[in-house]
């Protein structure tokens, strides 16, 4: 072979004739991912999720704040109540009372008379008189009589039935009479009527 030929077949200094290694190739990659910029696609659903996170940190604020004032009313309500309970009482108590003078007075009316020039008619009169006025201080003060007339269907949120008695005319179950009237302050039975009820 002549110089010119192995000079055209010898490999020329600057050509690889090998494949690069997969070491190579591999560090190329990395190279190339990390120079690529890094997408996060989850940073949508972290910002949702610290959003929803704050509001509901808000919303227990809140709650606690107004369970707080709440509770704060109720101990304000609590301490008003039981400052002004007695005085109300003093109150309820003194209107009664103020009521049942003037009964008094009327006793000692009657206790001031001259027992050797009083009938008894004049006393059994003002022994009336009294219980009459006695009355109207109760109703004043919102007492109600509970006197059940004879002929009355029993009620017995009313009146208490003492025993069994007969009369013309009364059905069975009916008040026959009433032995002792009862009492009432509004809507509460202060002390039922006694009655007797037809059998």
């Amino acid at each position: 072979m002549t110089d010119h030929e192995e000079s055209h077949h010898r490999p020329h200094g600057h050509h690889h004739t090998k494949d690069s290694s997969p070491d190579e190739a591999r560090q190329h990659r990395q190279a190339e991912s990390q120079a690529q910029p890094f997408v996060d696609d989850c940073a949508p659903e972290r910002e949702e999720m610290r959003s929803a996170i704050h509001a509901l940190e808000a919303e227990l604020a809140a709650a606690k704040a107004d369970t707080l004032r709440a509770i704060a009313d109720f101990q304000n309500l609590q301490r008003r109540t039981n400052e002004q309970e007695p005085r109300m009482r003093l109150n309820a108590t003194g209107a009664v009372v103020r009521h049942v003078i003037p009964v008094l007075d009327h006793f000692d009316l009657a206790l001031a008379q001259d027992p050797a020039r009083m009938t008894v008619a004049a006393a059994v009169d003002g022994i009336r008189m009294v219980r009459t006025e006695l009355i109207k201080a109760l109703e004043r003060s919102g007492v109600e009589l509970i006197q059940p007339q004879q002929g009355d269907a029993f009620d017995p949120h009313q009146a208490e039935a003492i025993m069994h008695r007969p009369a013309d005319g009364i059905a069975s179950g009916c008040v026959s009479m009433t032995l002792q009237p009862g009492y009432r302050l509004g809507e509460t039975v202060l002390r039922p009527a006694k009655v007797a009820v037809a059998p």
